[in-house]
């Protein structure tokens, strides 16, 4: 059950064996902070913000621990979407029911763009009917494209739309989206997200027989792989170059086997499967 956040943070500091006046130590007055701790008063964000610093904790932490050490119902769902793989037909089936449900007691627009986002991966996996897919997803760009500035959540709900629009598009969609990106820097691990954004133009280049475009954009995310020790992105980079490398009447097969074996080794049978299919698919050899 959530408790006030000023029992939360009396409890961390109790747990920490920090006195009151460790904590606010050049932020305010020990008898406001108790007052703070005993949920008879409220206190500033700037405040709040240097007593976490001075705790070791962060704001995400704490709202965590408030809520019995676990995620929220609203974090819970974007977390799920962030790591759900768009072709898997009962994870995506599981997060739209999670989405529904929360729609329900309460509106809000990050669920409600993923809600949206499940039933297009849906159509996709189903029918592959363009029309209603441009529709669904449309909704969820309108908004995005309507700011000046990307924000993590719009980060990678961009992500997972963006390739559903013409190449040239896409192209755009990745500058502008790095450029947000940057601005991050290491924040919760969103450099990965330049890899997702390689990765899938790479597969759209495949598709339009630009093999040479393709290999520049799987080097750049073999780069990012390796420095962020994403490996199975690094995995699916290796099978890609193979295929175009083989498209391209050069040797592939010695990258696509290196692929092949660090998803077995992995043991990511869901990718092994989707590699070979890949490899079948659009190695003209």
């Amino acid at each position: 059950m959530q408790t006030n956040i000023g029992s939360t943070i009396k409890k961390i500091r109790s747990d920490k064996d920090f006195s009151q006046k460790y904590v606010v130590d050049g932020v305010m007055t020990q008898s406001a902070y108790s007052k703070f701790e005993l949920n008879k008063t409220d206190i500033t964000y700037s405040s709040l913000a240097n007593i976490l610093e001075n705790l070791e904790v962060t704001f995400e932490e704490v709202l965590y621990i408030q809520n019995g050490f676990k995620h929220t119902e609203k974090d819970a769902i974007f977390k799920k979407f962030i790591s759900t793989s768009y072709n898997n037909e009962e994870n995506i089936k599981e997060l739209f029911n999670m989405a529904v449900s929360y729609l329900h007691k309460k509106d809000d627009q990050l669920i409600t763009d993923i809600k949206s986002l499940c039933e297009a991966f849906l159509i996709l996996l189903y029918t592959a009917d363009t029309r209603i897919l441009q529709t669904t997803v449309s909704s969820v760009w309108r908004r995005l494209s309507d700011g000046n500035q990307f924000y993590f959540s719009d980060l990678y709900l961009l992500n997972s739309i963006f390739y559903f629009f013409p190449l040239e598009t896409m192209l755009e969609i990745k500058k502008l989206a790095f450029k947000s990106i940057e601005r991050y820097g290491d924040f919760q691990n969103i450099q990965r997200l330049k890899i997702n954004f390689c990765v899938n133009i790479s597969l759209m280049l495949i598709k339009e027989k630009c093999y040479v475009e393709a290999l520049e954009e799987i080097e750049t995310a073999i780069l990012l792989s390796k420095k962020q020790k994403a490996y199975l992105q690094l995995a699916v980079c290796y099978v890609r170059k193979g295929i175009c490398l083989n498209c391209l009447d050069n040797n592939g097969f010695p990258w696509v086997q290196k692929g092949i074996e660090l998803l077995t080794v992995l043991e990511e049978h869901e990718l092994l499967q989707m590699a070979t299919v890949e490899i079948n698919l659009y190695s003209e050899v």
